[in-house]
């Protein structure tokens, strides 16, 4: 992290987040990438968990600054170019997790605040966490933990403390991932397996949405599904094959779930290409999102839109920072 994330994260005044706000061309706005929201009392330490408190402070702060508008509201404002008197912001989950509709629905509802949630189906489907959140629940163990990887022939040791700071645990972990991210998915599978053989399975947090929990989301004028593919492959990593399957399985499940098909995508990890972006349109998405930060206001953009992370370890200025595009 460079000496201006770090300072912004450490001290941003209002005037500043106001007058970075105030210059985005008011048909333009910011997309937010979150993926779980749980009480403030769960301790597990990983960046996609978001406490309930933190939330609530983020939308409340959005909402004095931008109009949190759905998906397809944002996507008619960049269309038409009409004038308003705020940028808008939308507000996006990943994978769907159990927390989207126990923590974060009643928070949408209360406020009266629309949101998307990308649902990434064979974990709905199969009622199971996706290899990342197996990893991710080794913060879980209780222990210091050695885990060995062979990459490229090489063997590689990643050390994951069990006391320590929480960003820093988490960056452990991170560190981790993104390294078995690079991985060809049957080699990726294999050292998952091999991970989760040697150091266990843990009890977590984490739980993946029920498809009656899916419908009960998709239920709320609040809500909108989206599809994060069937299997959470990485797209630009699979065959063209692989990648229609995965879309059109997410599709078929959602619209069973759910009775609508979904007309807005997330690529998984945000990894796309040319050939990825050509099949996800002749599905007939009107959006994609990626995971690259940036301000949404060109309409050449609705299938590469940028989003803003959010995570754990974001701080209320630095929340401001990247609202107001600073960082």
């Amino acid at each position: 992290m460079g000496f201006k994330n770090r300072l912004a994260r450490l001290y941003f005044p209002e005037w500043l987040a106001a007058r970075g706000i105030g210059r985005l061309p008011v048909f333009s706005g910011i997309v937010l990438m979150y993926h779980e929201v749980l009480p403030d009392d769960v301790d597990l330490p990983a960046w996609t968990i978001v406490r309930e408190e933190d939330f609530r402070w983020q939308m409340q702060y959005l909402g004095r600054h931008f109009d949190i508008v759905s998906m397809d509201e944002a996507c008619r404002r960049v269309s038409s170019g009409e004038k308003v008197n705020s940028p808008f912001a939308v507000v996006t989950f990943d994978d769907g997790y159990k927390g989207n509709l126990h923590t974060v629905l009643p928070i949408m509802e209360e406020m009266g605040l629309p949101f998307m949630v990308y649902v990434a189906t064979q974990g709905v489907v199969e009622e199971k966490l996706f290899w990342y959140d197996e990893i991710i629940s080794l913060l879980a163990s209780g222990k210091d933990l050695n885990v060995h990887l062979t990459m490229k022939g090489r063997n590689t040791r990643f050390f994951i403390p069990a006391r320590g700071r929480p960003v820093r645990r988490w960056s452990a972990v991170q560190h981790l991932l993104t390294c078995l991210k690079k991985m060809p998915f049957a080699e990726r599978e294999s050292a998952v397996e091999q991970i989760t053989a040697e150091h266990g399975r843990h009890e977590t947090v984490l739980e993946m949405l029920t498809p009656p929990e899916v419908k009960r989301l998709a239920s709320s004028s609040c809500v909108t599904i989206g599809s994060h593919t069937h299997h959470h492959v990485l797209l630009d990593q699979v065959s063209v094959k692989e990648v229609r399957e995965t879309i059109e399985t997410a599709n078929k499940h959602i619209t069973g779930i759910t009775g609508s098909s979904p007309v807005h995508f997330a690529y998984p990890n945000g990894n796309f290409n040319a050939v990825v972006q050509e099949q996800v349109q002749n599905f007939g998405y009107v959006t994609a999102v990626t995971t690259g930060a940036g301000i949404w206001s060109m309409v050449d953009q609705q299938l590469e839109i940028p989003r803003m992370g959010i995570g754990r370890f974001e701080t209320r200025t630095g929340f401001k920072a990247l609202a107001a595009g600073f960082l």
